[in-house]
């Protein structure tokens, strides 16, 4: 019974041999402990194959019995469903009991990013990143548990209404929606410090200069007072992008492992080529995370527009509505450019998977293709097709630089006809007003720039959901 291995110890007992159970453990205590301890090390295998190494590195646990993620994740399952994210709530925090420093940073650390400055520091002195200086896969960005959350999530959706009628864009909302809204709340937060700064705090230091008293504690107090609307800007936007980024990699891992796992079922590809599979998940996931981290960006213009609308109205009158109306006729300029972008990724789509399918036939064959000399018939209709894409994708990089061209001068428009019309009319303009104008102006340009970038990840990531729905689902 001393040969038997750790295994049996599971297996016999199931199969109600307790004679045998109870002989292996009596031997098992007789042993040395200096006999067992060898032969437990014998058994530990410490090189990484590569299946292995891309596994821990989509965070793929292979050995289930050793290390299962989801049976970390549910040891504090108990102590309420956000107990992991708000631990991101305590300003500061000295645990390291998690693999990944970022379970471990605090607020400000999370939100500045400084739980990355041990790696920079090694970058710095290596000049280079080797595979062991970086950190294990957070349990929480772990590919397994997200694909298993987001599947079943989709059967739910399928249960209640049907395979047709189902919709991923739901489902992906639903698995992203509580970390989206306080990003959403986070965004909200910079644009309304960036507009309380120039509206109330340089409006107040631009009168204070023109006042014949001077009240140095006062102008300490707005100095002061502007430097916080800037601090709270600048910190709520970082934290912004830090959410969005790690909400962005959970949904591209989720989506992508789904899509692998729906594939390697399958025992024919039907209708769906080899190409269009390899496009879907190279390119599509890709469009998953850019729209998890751009797309909520698109929410801070509306309130940025209204704030900006109303408060030029109160300060100049009348026309004031004339620059905002500027900045609000932008944004259905965004929804065609929207429609246009979502045209043109379907077209290019289509061309790219034919052109990936067209390469890996080149590939499979190339020996007939030498043999019969056929190098330059391929070769031309490889050409072809990817001239159609190139021509394709400028035309949507025309309309897209369009966009973003046009948003910096949007200031400028806004300012020269609220202030030319103003005058003409015969209304007084001061300087702290026009200054103040200008300002709100330019707190209004963040969400202009952003927009484009919005827009265009969200209709991509539409058309990246549709392709992920129409996947085969049979064996």
């Amino acid at each position: 019974m001393k040969d038997l291995d750790l295994g049996v110890e599971y297996v016999i007992p199931s199969l109600g041999y307790r004679n045998v159970r109870e002989q292996h453990n009596q031997d098992e205590r007789k042993e040395p402990r200096d006999f067992k301890y060898q032969k437990a090390k014998s058994q530990h295998v410490d090189c990484l194959d590569a299946l292995e190494t891309a596994a821990r590195a989509e965070g793929l646990p292979l050995d289930i019995s050793v290390h299962s993620n989801l049976k970390i994740l549910d040891e504090g399952h108990h102590k309420g469903k956000y107990h992991k994210g708000l631990n991101l709530l305590k300003p500061f925090r000295i645990t390291s009991k998690h693999q990944h420093p970022v379970d471990n940073a605090g607020l400000f650390s999370f939100m500045t990013f400084s739980w990355l400055t041990p790696m920079a520091r090694i970058a710095y002195k290596k000049g280079e990143l080797f595979f062991e200086d970086i950190w294990p896969l957070s349990k929480h960005e772990s590919s397994d548990i997200n694909s298993k959350r987001l599947e079943k999530l989709w059967l739910e959706e399928v249960t209640e209404k049907g395979a047709d009628e189902s919709s991923l864009r739901s489902v992906v909302w639903h698995f992203c929606r509580t970390r989206l809204i306080i990003s959403i709340m986070c965004l909200m937060l910079t644009q309304l410090a960036g507009f309380i700064g120039p509206a109330f705090v340089v409006k107040s230091l631009l009168e204070y200069t023109q006042q014949s008293s001077k009240d140095p504690g006062y102008s300490l107090l707005l100095v002061f007072a502007l430097l916080m609307t800037e601090i709270v800007r600048s910190w709520s936007l970082a934290l912004t992008w830090a959410l969005n980024y790690r909400t962005g990699s959970r949904l591209r891992g989720a989506v992508l492992t789904m899509a692998f796992k729906k594939i390697l079922k399958l025992k024919n590809i039907k209708e769906k080529s080899m190409g269009e599979l390899i496009n879907v998940c190279s390119s599509d996931g890709q469009r998953m995370f850019e729209a998890a981290a751009v797309g909520s960006l698109l929410a801070g213009g509306p309130i940025v527009a209204i704030l900006g609308m109303i408060y030029n109205v109160i300060i100049l009158g009348p026309t004031g509505f004339l620059g905002s109306a500027v900045f609000i006729l932008f944004y259905p300029a965004m929804m065609f450019v929207s429609r246009l972008t979502a045209y043109f990724r379907r077209k290019c789509v289509s061309v790219t998977d034919e052109r990936v399918q067209k390469m890996n036939e080149v590939l499979n064959y190339i020996k007939f293709i030498k043999m019969y000399a056929w190098v330059k018939a391929f070769s031309q209709n490889v050409q072809k097709i990817r001239e159609n894409e190139r021509s394709i994708l400028e035309r949507a990089g025309y309309f897209q630089s369009i966009t973003v061209g046009i948003a910096p001068i949007v200031v400028v428009i806004a300012s020269v006809l609220t202030f030319s019309v103003h005058m003409i009319l015969g209304y007084d303009l001061t300087a702290a007003q026009a200054f103040t104008v200008v300002t709100v102006f330019n707190s209004m340009t963040f969400a202009l720039k952003v927009t484009p970038f919005s827009v265009k990840s969200l209709s991509e990531a539409s058309v990246s959901m549709d392709r992920f729905k129409q996947l085969p689902s049979t064996v």
